[in-house]
């Protein structure tokens, strides 16, 4: 599974240009889930404790901002969600994910991605700075509403 795993990394574009080193680590640390059409992976207010990658299926991200309705984004193989893991001290999650099919998606623990960034630096600052332009889109996209 660490295999499949590090395969889905170096496919998503979030983690590409991440060294070998960091994307073993990363995988190491992760865990693949599988869950049903119509389950919820988390929603508004639950604890952040990681982010995800869609491995399979499709998965609809609902942000809401404010007292605006929000948006939903359509999140398939190789996508990121999840982002607020990474951001806070005691991070709460800004969205709702539910399966719209069976998926399987990567879970990579919050804290141990960001030590293996502690560690590799320039994999992390990259990684980082991608996150802050989805992070960005994510935004300007639910305020447009």
């Amino acid at each position: 599974m660490t295999q499949a795993i590090t395969e889905l990394l170096r496919k998503t574009p979030l983690f590409a240009g991440v060294s070998e080193a960091a994307l073993a680590e990363i995988a190491r640390a992760s865990r693949e889930e599988t869950f049903d059409e119509g389950d919820r992976v988390y929603e508004l207010g639950d604890d952040a404790e990681a982010i995800y990658i869609v491995a399979k299926g499709r998965v609809r991200f609902s942000i809401g901002v404010g007292n605006r309705a929000g948006t939903d984004s359509v999140m398939g193989p190789g996508q990121v969600f999840g982002w607020a893991a990474l951001i806070d001290e005691r991070p709460r999650r800004v969205a709702t994910a539910d399966c719209l099919e069976p998926c399987t998606i990567a879970v990579i623990p919050a804290k141990a991605l960001l030590m293996i960034f502690d560690k590799d630096r320039a994999s992390g600052y990259l990684v980082m700075r991608r996150l802050a332009g989805l992070i960005a889109r994510d935004f300007l996209s639910a305020l447009a509403v």
